[in-house]
């Protein structure tokens, strides 16, 4: 019991945690970055974007790829957790043949 909480902690849990800090700390950074330094100033304000924009995805990946690992896990385990249904043979009808459909309509008549 113990140990299947150790690992959806260290394999679910944990990944999006830092997913999610990762995609804070971008934003934080994009809006507060202080950026002096003289001359660099109007050639670093463009970068901030970018680097902002790229760890927000690297963040994005790591949340969207362990939830769909978690989602894939879980579905796998309801569907051996359930027991499968015996395949049954399908009961023999008895049908008539079409000869015997014609003599019964002439018959009929």
């Amino acid at each position: 019991m113990r140990i299947e909480r150790v690992r959806s902690i260290l394999g679910v849990w944990a990944p999006m945690a830092i997913g999610f800090f990762i995609i804070v700390t971008s934003i934080n950074f994009y809006f507060t970055a202080k950026l002096e330094g003289g001359f660099l100033v109007g050639q670093l304000e463009s970068w901030r974007l970018v680097c902002s924009a790229g760890a927000f995805f690297v963040g994005g990946v790591l949340i969207l790829s362990t939830y769909g690992r978690y989602t894939k896990t879980k579905e796998a385990r309801q569907e051996a957790s359930t027991p499968k249904p015996s395949v049954l043979p399908p009961e023999a009808t008895p049908r008539q043949a079409p000869e015997d459909d014609r003599e019964h309509q002439a018959n009929d008549l």
